[in-house]
This record gives structure tokens, C-alpha cells and sequence, in this order.
């Protein structure tokens, strides 16, 4: 990227007169222009998920009355239209008369006023596109596997064609680190480390999540402060997952996509099947009845069998879809508690005893007003 500024002696009567001097062709308009002093700051902020904004500062050494301030950006991914150039100072004397795009290039020029010749600081913002940013997770789960320390990465790839020798980067939630970046290169970084979250194992039941009907094995952490998080959002990314085997190294489990998690919602990880849980659905009652023309009731009750062939008792998470309007019977049994999520889904905590005795969930529901 080249900054270039050349100096005109004209007095403030002629202003007008300088701005007729932007229109002749762009090798005649910029041949005096000499180079702009190096950064003397520069931030690069992650706030939009396509885009960054780069804020630059330099201090440039202007003339008395107006001077011609040139900005070209050639092989690089500037959105032209985003480029905002203002003295750093609320304060400042010098007035930004105008700017001017020279057909055909990726440059355009300011006409910047000073009322006497001196230093003055510039920033200069723009949005810039082909910086990619990535979000990881690291979990390291206890061996007991009730807390983990969740590691916050970040990875950065820059092909925007523009180097950056020493860049203030900033993420969203305002963390800043100082990187080198040339152009075609990546780095990650650490971003947040939280230690000794809360976490749970669960054992789920879930047919829209698994369609033949198996146990899934999840982590669950609330985005929380009680639990050790619920600082930040949680943006969506990759986790990968350790566990501490108590002997001083560690056994990879797994890995899974974390989802964007708001403060105060759960982030669930899924990290394989439960081979060793069994379950067994069977259709005990599906009749119809209330019989109004085409409309009708059904009265349905489903029960499940469940063998836990572990060494321990568990817990297995039912997650139950029921469509349409219904009514729960009170007969139906087999669980610790129940909870209806929403209009067509409840979810039941059935407890699993060891060594493959088998238990069993009913379900007696009503469906109303079927057509």
C-alpha cells in the first residue's frame, strides 16, 4: 500500500483553485506526490464476520494553507467506499476540503487545509476484506469429568495483500494482542482460558439427533458465571477434547462443533455413542377416538426399555417429539422428573440401574384434534 502527500503554496483565496487542480489525468495530478511517513499505529478490529476494520495513525508534516494528501491501495482489499481520513484531534485546525478518485485506480486524494505549516496526526479507517478469522476450542476434561478447563483460540489468515509489521488486533469482545502479519500468512493465538468449569455428562436419547435411535455421550456446560464461564458469548467453532487420564498425559475423545452460545444457554459437545446402553421402543396403544367427522383424538402410550450394561448406574436423557396439540396421561411413569421444552417436545431423566437390568419409560399421551 503507498501513501504519498505533496505540498501546494496556494493562499485560502486559493482553495477554489486547487480543487479545479483534482481533474486533470491521474499521471499529471500525482507526479509531485512524495511518500507518507511509516505508521505510527495501527489496529486491526474483528467485529464484522466478513470484513475487518483497520484504523491507522500517522503524523505527516503539512505546509501553511492546502496541501494534496494521495492514498493508493493496489493489490490490496480495500472497500473504497469505507475510507474515512480525519486529524486525530477534536480540536484540530486543519479542515479535509475534499477528495477525488482518479479513474481507473485503486487510490484517491484529499485536499487538506492547514492554517500553518506543522506536524499533525491522521487517522485513517477502512474495511478490508480477505482477513479470515477462526474460532477453536481446547477442552482439557478432569479425570473425573466433572470440570475442564475450555481454551479459547483464535486463528488468523491474512491474504488481504497488505503486511502488517506490528498490528494491535482485537477481537470482538475487546481482547488485544500484538502480532506481525505478512501477507499469506497465519497464526493462533490464545484468547481466553477459563479453568475448573462445571461440567456434565450425559447420556441422550434423541431420534432427531441419531435416527436409529442410540445413546449419545455429551458434555454440557452453561455459559455461566456459577459454572466459570458467562464472561463473553461463545462464538461458534470447533472444540477438541482431552481428558486427563490421572497419570500426567492426556487421551484425546473427541471432537465436535460448538454452537454460538449466549450467556446463559448450555453448550453441548458431543463426543460418540454409548455402546453400552441399549434402548428399545415399542407402540403399546395407538387408537383413535372422539371420532368428529375428519376430526379425532388418538390415545397413544409408548414405552421404552432401557439396559445400562455399564459397571455403574446412569442416567439416560429422553428427548421426546410429540406433533401437533397433545395432553400428557398421569399414568405414565418410569422417570426421576420430566420437562416440556415447547409445544412438541418433553424431555424425560430416566434412571439406568448396572450390569444390564432393564428399566422401563411409559409414555401415555393424547393427540388432539387430528385431521
Amino acid at each position: 500500500m503507498k501513501y504519498r502527500i505533496f505540498f501546494s503554496m496556494f493562499g485560502a483565496a486559493g482553495i477554489a483553485a486547487v480543487l479545479s487542480l483534482m481533474s486533470p489525468t491521474p499521471a499529471q495530478a500525482r507526479i509531485k506526490l512524495a511518500t507518507l511517513p511509516a505508521r505510527d499505529k495501527v489496529s486491526v478490529r474483528f467485529d464484522h464476520p466478513t470484513a475487518v476494520l483497520v484504523e491507522e495513525e500517522r503524523t505527516i508534516s503539512l505546509q501553511k494553507d492546502v496541501n494534496m494528501v494521495d492514498f493508493s491501495w493496489a493489490g490490496t482489499t480495500i472497500d473504497k467506499g469505507s475510507i474515512v481520513f480525519r486529524p486525530v484531534k477534536a480540536d484540530s485546525k486543519v479542515v479535509i476540503l475534499s477528495t477525488s478518485y482518479p479513474p481507473g485506480e485503486n487510490a484517491l486524494t484529499w485536499a487538506v487545509y492547514a492554517p500553518a505549516a506543522g506536524s499533525e496526526a491522521f487517522r485513517i479507517s477502512y474495511l478490508m476484506g480477505n482477513i479470515q478469522r477462526e474460532t477453536s476450542y481446547t477442552a482439557l476434561v478432569s479425570k473425573d469429568e466433572s470440570t475442564c478447563t475450555l481454551r479459547h483460540n483464535f486463528t488468523i489468515r491474512n491474504w488481504s495483500g497488505e503486511a502488517f509489521d506490528a498490528a494491535d488486533f482485537i477481537t470482538r469482545e475487546g481482547k488485544r494482542f500484538e502480532k506481525a502479519m505478512t501477507n499469506g500468512e497465519a497464526k493462533k493465538v490464545l484468547v481466553n482460558k477459563w479453568d475448573g468449569v462445571k461440567l456434565k455428562k450425559e447420556y441422550v436419547y434423541d431420534t432427531t439427533r441419531h435416527s436409529e435411535g442410540k445413546v449419545l455421550t455429551d458434555y454440557v456446560m452453561m455459559n455461566a458465571r456459577d459454572s466459570g464461564l458467562g464472561q463473553i458469548p461463545l462464538e461458534f467453532g470447533k472444540v477438541r477434547i482431552y481428558q486427563d487420564d490421572g497419570k500426567g498425559t492426556t487421551a484425546f475423545t473427541g471432537e465436535d462443533w460448538g454452537k454460538f452460545t449466549p450467556i446463559g444457554d448450555e453448550l453441548r459437545l458431543n463426543i460418540g455413542i454409548a455402546q453400552d446402553i441399549k434402548i428399545e421402543l415399542k407402540k403399546m396403544v395407538n387408537d383413535r377416538e372422539n371420532v368428529r367427522g375428519n376430526v379425532f383424538d388418538t390415545n397413544e402410550v409408548d414405552e421404552y426399555e432401557v439396559k445400562n450394561f455399564k459397571d455403574t448406574a446412569a442416567t439416560v436423557v429422553f428427548v421426546v417429539r410429540v406433533q401437533g396439540e397433545w395432553a400428557m396421561q398421569n399414568d405414565s411413569a418410569g422417570f426421576e422428573k420430566f420437562e416440556r421444552m415447547d409445544n412438541e417436545t418433553i424431555k424425560f431423566w430416566v434412571p439406568a440401574p448396572a450390569k444390564g437390568t432393564p428399566v422401563k419409560l411409559k409414555f401415555h399421551y393424547k393427540r388432539l384434534n387430528n385431521w
